[in-house]
């Protein structure tokens, strides 16, 4: 049919359809295929996703972990070694073969490396385990290496292992450290302990065994480190503040000997601080404190005698000062120990120190304090005392010290004392006056004929500075050369003059006129008097040049010298070059000794003497009849003049006895071939029993005063002869 719509048949209808639904199958079959690869897709990404995760998880351990991963194969004999970090996307890795690796590795640890790595390779044991020395850039470093066999071929060999490294440089160093200090610990000569925060004793070193004198280390473990402490403890409370605490204490050792110990205790905490211990450090300080305990005894207390010296006496008295607590100082000074001391020897001299601190320490030991003060002085010290209780023990203390007589040859030397005796706050508030005080007091004791007590009167301590000042006016005198030397006359029966002696005249600025009496003495003292004598001899041999230049001739003149400077070693050549400066000659002079000298050191003073003598000087004994007036002397040595004492002379002239004395010793001295002065003639009266008793020289108020020389030379040119 032309021009109109083509039908389709049947046929061709029911084949589109049959090829509409085989395309709607292959959509569908193609979707769901699209939509399962969409899903595998999928799926593998999530897996891939979570592997990758697990991969970084497990590289963030390792790193973490501080570890390397590695892998060594047998084909290639090549091992790899992977480290891996926080943020880098790209693992570390080095790869070599074992034989490089093994270049790297100190030379100690290749046998023990190489024998790990062979049983590993070829023999039954699948796991590696090993530390060696690996040497990275140029030092080298600790290295762990973990490994097990993941493949073994057919005879067993390993194909394939892997395993992890990690540097353990550190770790080694610690445990180095742990074991440098568990040695020290266990070797340590001073005690060390660990213990628990509560002071429990875990561990402990074999000197802390010693130290306690345990037994066995067992019986250490386990107690309270306090309970050995008798003296000071552990503060738990100060310790915990202070982390650190260190003190001095007393242990007692389990054989009941008590040692002092230096303590020293540390809190120390764990890294974590999840729990704590203790360090405990001790030192034996034992003899230290023995030591110091002896030199403390040294430094305060007098060696000879055992008593406090000065130092510690000193701390007393301020001690009771400050409490204004009331107490009587005792100040002693000995008498007579000067003449013990040079004559019967310094040994005997310290004996009778010692007998006087344990007669000192007997009286008032058990009331206060006794100490030595210094040489021969001495000082108690007592509390709440009543001072004439006190005077009275000192009186008493005085006749214990001189019931002991020393002997000397034919000399009898017997110690006495002189006492002051002063009292706080009566007559001083404080430690340096008070001092003063008592030591004024013992001088006005000696004033007053020595062997007593006094106690302190007003005006004393003033009396004393007045005497101090003396002294101090005295060195200055004599320093400055400005003593004056008065000359007084030796006359014969005829009253015609023979001779002269050089006497020492003082007239201070400050004290004015000071008598011989007080400042010769004085002088003797203070180590003044060898000065003194020097001066002497050369205004002697001064006045004897002048006498030569003026009138032709010169009478001989005497001259005083001390005990100590006839005994000095320098003194006789010292005389000579004074006469050989002067052009005097030594017969001229006349040295005048009393016999104190021989009391002294009687070897050593005819030593002196018979130099003198050989160098030409006259020596004259002077005094006779005083003191001891020991007849020996004149037998040891052959003086030329013997000067008798005034005293022998006084009332010869009314009393018979006294007359019958004078001669017979003048006509003992002239038969020994002596020549004798008479001193102290001062009465016309007792010239006809001079003349009786044949007295060649005397000297006396009668014939003169001494004067200066000016004056004396004047009078002995102007006048005749009386």
């Amino acid at each position: 049919m032309s021009g109109g719509t083509t039908h389709s048949t049947p046929s061709e209808n029911s084949r589109a359809a049959i090829l509409e639904r085989r395309l709607r199958r292959e959509r569908n079959a193609r979707e769901q295929a699209e939509t399962l690869l969409s899903e595998k897709t999928q799926s593998l990404y999530v897996a891939l996703q979570q592997s990758q995760r697990v991969q970084k998880n497990l590289e963030l351990a390792l790193w973490a972990s501080q570890e390397s991963f590695w892998s060594w194969e047998a084909a290639t004999d090549v091992m790899e070694i992977r480290s891996f970090s926080l943020n880098s996307e790209h693992a570390s890795t080095w790869s070599g073969t074992l034989i490089l690796l093994l270049q790297r590795v100190h030379e100690d640890d290749l046998d023990g490396l190489q024998f790990h790595w062979s049983m590993a390779l070829h023999g039954n044991r699948d796991r590696i385990e090993f530390s060696f020395r690996l040497k990275l850039d140029s030092d080298f470093q600790w290295v762990r290496l973990r490994g097990r066999v993941l493949k073994r071929g057919s005879s067993g060999e390993a194909l394939h292992i892997v395993g992890t490294t990690k540097d353990i440089t550190q770790q080694r160093k610690a445990e180095q450290s742990f074991h440098l200090m568990a040695s020290a610990f266990a070797s340590s000569r001073e005690p060390m302990l660990v213990l628990s925060p509560d002071l429990i004793i875990t561990e402990c070193n074999d000197a802390y065994i010693r130290l306690i004198a345990a037994p066995v280390k067992e019986q250490c473990i386990g107690l309270d480190f306090n309970q050995i402490f008798i003296a000071d403890k552990v503060d738990k409370v100060q310790l915990a503040l202070k982390k650190q605490v260190r003190f001095e204490s007393k242990v007692k050792a389990q054989n009941g000997e008590v040692k002092a110990v230096d303590l020293s205790v540390a809190l120390f905490e764990t890294h974590q601080y999840t729990s704590s211990y203790l360090i405990a450090t001790m030192r034996d300080i034992s003899d230290r404190k023995r030591n110091e305990a002896k030199l403390r005894q040294l430094a305060l207390h007098d060696e000879l005698t055992g008593l406090s010296n000065r130092s510690y006496l000193r701390e007393s008295i301020s001690d009771l000062v400050q409490q204004e607590q009331c107490f009587i100082l005792v100040f002693i000074d000995l008498d007579g120990f000067k003449a013990i001391n040079d004559n019967a020897g310094h040994e005997r001299g310290d004996v009778e120190l010692q007998r006087v601190g344990a007669l000192l320490t007997g009286m008032f030991g058990p009331i206060g304090e006794v100490g030595r003060w210094g040489g021969d002085e001495f000082i108690a010290v007592l509390p709440n005392q009543d001072i004439k209780e006190i005077a009275e023990r000192c009186t008493r203390l005085i006749s214990q010290i001189e019931e002991e007589v020393i002997a000397v040859k034919t000399t009898e030397l017997r110690l006495s004392a002189s006492i002051g005796i002063a009292e706080f706050p009566e007559h001083s508030d404080s430690l340096e006056s008070l001092v003063q005080c008592a030591d004024a007091a013992m001088y006005q004791a000696k004033e007053l004929g020595k062997g007593q007590a006094f106690i302190y009167e007003p005006g004393l301590y003033e009396s004393m500075t007045q005497q101090v000042s003396m002294v101090n006016d005295l060195r200055r005198t004599v320093e400055n050369h400005l003593l004056d030397f008065y000359i007084q006359g030796k006359y014969d029966l005829h009253s015609k003059l023979k001779g002269g002696e050089v006497l020492c005249r003082w007239i201070s600025g400050l004290h004015g006129v000071v008598s011989p009496a007080v400042f010769i003495p004085m002088a003797e003292e203070q180590k003044l008097d060898s000065t003194i004598g020097l001066q002497a001899l050369e205004a002697a041999c001064d006045y004897i040049s002048i006498m030569e230049s003026q009138q032709g001739e010169a009478i001989p003149l005497s001259v005083n010298i001390s005990a100590a400077q006839m005994l000095d070693p320098a003194f006789p050549e010292q005389a000579v070059s004074i006469c050989r400066d002067n052009h005097v000659s030594p017969e001229f002079i006349e040295l005048e000794l009393t016999e104190s000298v021989f009391i002294r050191d009687e070897k050593s003073a005819l030593r002196a003497l018979n130099t003198l003598r050989e160098r030409g000087f006259r020596l004259s004994l002077d005094d006779f009849g005083t003191g001891f007036s020991s007849l020996s002397y004149l037998r040891s040595f052959q003086f030329e003049v013997v000067k008798v004492d005034k005293s022998l002379i006084q009332g010869i002239h009314q009393d018979s006895k006294a007359n019958a004395l004078f001669n017979g010793l003048i006509a003992m001295l002239k038969s020994l071939q002596i020549d004798v002065v008479a001193e102290g003639v001062e009465l016309e009266s007792y010239l006809p029993f001079m003349e009786q008793a044949d007295i060649q020289l005397m000297q006396g108020f009668y014939f003169d005063k001494p004067m200066p020389y000016d004056q004396f030379l004047a009078r002995h040119t102007s006048e005749p002869d009386r």
